[in-house]
């Protein structure tokens, strides 16, 4: 039995590929073993005869001898997986063995019932794998003791009156994570923070996303967010090892996958230096191979924390269990539509709550609440438009945009494109182009949602961004050195403009007077000020369809 990762201290035999006595050839798939974690799939390393001596379905600590191939060692240890005992027939009791059928059980089993006098070919294997384990026997020396039938399941009297009905052995999976957890719980003191987070600019932000990366999710945008704000606080990306704290480079992020084998946590590595659109993808991979049993020895262990999402069942917040070997874990909670204080005001938000539990070794409840706090400002802030969709996606910056100066023929034969769509009763318009995606909307006074800036307010910020990008496009054509640009812009008034004022302010160790030359060209060249003539002519087509 092989040690696939750290913490495993024993793994069970989940299908032998081939039968005891046949040939197998070296690199061929020899046996599946399954973890607490996942299942690996284990090659031959020789060619030759196949000896098995440990069942399907049988558990055994790391380091033992499942099997050999070549001349056996242990010959009266091979486990005839050719020929599995007959299942006894419903109200016989297990039949009575003849000496060419081998009754198996395991090797406590076999020293607890030759102690206590126990026939083992009374005894009926709980198991479907029809292996008498140390439980049957346990149970059938009770039913001896108290007169009652050996039986496995249902009818037995349990104390207190409760009438037992049934018992199941404990498993892969399922075994080791119980001891898991029941590890975790006793041996980190857990500290647990729960924050309130406005999802208002987190949903937009995926619907913005959604053009450019469309499988993201919001779980997904939660681990990036997660990742980048912990490696802004590198004393946390720590575990207890005994009486030292051991401190780690490079944030690895675990998340909670459901599988048919219960729940299984793969590890995004490095997620801090991974665009979203790369973690996505990473997501993806890992969860398609966790539920199909196939997560690589990498893909599991040592994260850095721990997202679970429960979100989808309803669940508001939680009290979450630390997993082993690591300091944080973040239980993300449903989201929905609450009543709270916006400027005096009681407005309806869309809100999650975070549950944080922290080792409490490795954080204080200062050093507990910076991340927390961070995690929730990051969640919060979410403002992606335009370049920043880019950006975040890791898609490449448009040439447009690094070259904003393109020479007449090459605008003779281009064409701009962008497209909206606007759902439902709101104001929310989701607008994209060939490489970009933002959000338009009217603030809450004014019947929006507030989830983007509003068309006026997006057209000021397209003119100060396009006439900054043309002042820098300048300097760096004349050799002029600029240390930092920055601008406002003020529209009088505030609904049908009339009156644009614009003020740009550059910080240089050029001379005044030169700096100052920059600004005529850059004006001409802006596009966004060039739509202002009112020479350019605007049509308006409406196209209606039946629904």
């Amino acid at each position: 039995m092989p040690k696939i990762g750290q913490a495993m201290a024993a793994g069970t035999v989940l299908q032998w590929h081939y039968r005891d006595g046949d040939s197998v050839a070296q690199g061929t798939i020899l046996v599946t073993i399954e973890t607490d974690k996942a299942t690996y799939d284990l090659e031959a390393p020789a060619s030759g005869t196949l000896h098995i001596y440990v069942a399907e379905g049988q558990e055994v600590a790391v380091g033992t001898v499942i099997a050999e191939i070549g001349e056996p060692s242990h010959p009266h240890s091979r486990v005839p997986i050719s020929t599995p005992p007959a299942a006894p027939l419903p109200g016989t009791g297990p039949p009575r063995t003849s000496r060419q059928q081998k009754i198996l059980a395991s090797p406590k089993a076999k020293q607890l019932a030759a102690q206590h006098g126990i026939e083992l070919s009374t005894i009926s294997p709980s198991s479907p794998d029809g292996i008498i384990s140390a439980d049957d026997v346990v149970r059938a020396i009770a039913a001896k003791t108290a007169g009652q039938p050996a039986s496995p399941g249902g009818g037995i009297t349990a104390p207190r009156g409760r009438t037992l009905r049934e018992r199941r052995q404990l498993t892969g999976l399922r075994k080791t994570a119980a001891r898991r957890l029941q590890e975790a719980w006793q041996t980190i003191p857990h500290i647990v923070q729960m924050v309130d987070v406005d999802a208002t600019r987190l949903l937009a932000a995926r619907a913005a996303l959604k053009h450019t990366v469309p499988s993201v999710t919001l779980n997904d945008l939660i681990l990036h967010a997660a990742a980048l704000v912990l490696a802004g606080l590198p004393e946390l990306n720590a575990t207890i090892e005994g009486d030292t704290l051991a401190l780690y480079e490079g944030v690895d992020v675990g998340f909670a996958v459901d599988t048919p084998r219960g729940l299984v946590v793969p590890v995004i590595r490095r997620a801090d230096t991974l665009s979203l659109a790369e973690l996505v993808t990473e997501s993806q991979r890992l969860i398609a191979a966790a539920r199909a049993s196939r997560l690589a020895a990498a893909d599991i262990g040592g994260a850095s924390l721990t997202v679970s999402n429960l979100g989808m069942f309803g669940i508001r917040c939680g009290t979450p269990v630390i997993n082993l070997g690591e300091p944080i874990l973040v239980f993300v909670g449903a989201v929905e539509d609450r009543p709270v204080a916006v400027a005096g005001k009681v407005e309806i938000r869309p809100m999650l709550t975070l549950s944080v539990a922290y080792d409490h070794r490795v954080a204080d409840g200062v050093a507990a609440s910076q991340f927390t706090r961070g995690l929730k400002d990051r969640l919060e802030s979410l403002d992606l438009t335009g370049q920043q969709v880019e950006s975040f996606s890791g898609a490449a910056v448009s040439p447009t945009h690094a070259q904003p100066h393109a020479t007449s023929s090459q605008e003779e034969g281009e064409q701009r494109t962008v497209r909206a769509v606007s759902e439902g009763n709101g104001y929310a318009v989701q607008l994209s182009s060939s490489r970009h995606a933002w959000v338009l909307d009217e603030p809450a006074a004014g019947g929006g949602t507030d989830v983007g800036p509003d068309p006026v307010t997006a057209f000021l910020g397209a003119l100060l961004g396009c006439l900054t990008i043309s002042f820098k496009a300048a300097a760096r054509r004349r050799g002029i050195a600029l240390e930092r640009v920055s601008g406002h812009v003020r529209a009088t008034p505030s609904g049908h403009v009339k009156r644009i004022a614009l003020t740009l302010e550059a910080w240089s160790a050029e001379e005044e007077a030169r700096v100052r030359t920059l600004l005529e060209p850059a004006h001409r060249a802006c596009y966004v000020s060039g739509i202002l003539r009112p020479d350019i002519a605007l049509t308006v087509e409406l196209r209606v369809h039946p629904v």
